[in-house]
């Protein structure tokens, strides 16, 4: 009998984390779009999450076949109001150890950049690149440089960053 009960935990257990997984990257009813980006045949998702406490802030998670995925919260401390706080999202496959992921959160007014590990899926904690909101927040990889772009609202005039040390830090560049 012990035995049964055993089994039947454990297919509870196999069965919530399916669903669980399921319920992670489902599209309906949320405020903000999922960002789906596959590269060297590893498949990840970013999307909006709300917690607990109600605040909504970004995640990610590698898409797996198997049990539920390692869900990593990228940024801290969003809001509670219920709507889309990022609607600019990039994310570009950091060499062979993880992920460069930037965003502008309309909560916090600000451009954000931080590095996923992509083996222990774990994350640094986000860098805030400019204290004001901006539109088409891009990462690209030109010649070994991490490059990072974004356009501020209300200004016609498009920023850009570059890296030497795949994101652990940012110089302005003259050539826009």
């Amino acid at each position: 009998m012990i035995r049964f009960i055993y089994i039947l935990v454990f297919l509870y257990v196999l069965l919530a984390n399916a669903s669980l997984q399921a319920e992670a990257f489902s599209e309906q009813d949320r405020l903000c779009g999922v960002l789906y980006t596959e590269e060297f045949g590893q498949k990840v998702a970013i999307w909006q999450q709300q917690f607990e406490d109600g605040v909504f802030d970004l995640v990610m998670a590698p898409v797996i076949n198997d049990g539920s995925p390692p869900v990593i919260r990228l940024s801290f401390a969003g809001s509670k109001e219920a709507k889309c706080h990022f609607p600019e999202v990039s994310v570009l496959k950091g060499g062979d150890w993880g992920w460069h992921v930037a965003w502008a959160s309309t909560a916090k007014q600000a451009v954000y950049y931080a590095r996923v590990d992509g083996d222990a899926w774990v994350s640094s904690l986000p860098k805030k690149i400019t204290p004001q909101l901006a539109d088409q927040v891009l990462l690209s990889e030109k010649s070994g440089q991490l490059i990072l772009s974004y356009q501020l609202l209300n200004q016609s005039k498009l920023e850009v960053l570059i890296s030497d040390d795949e994101g652990r830090n940012f110089i302005v560049s003259d050539q826009k």
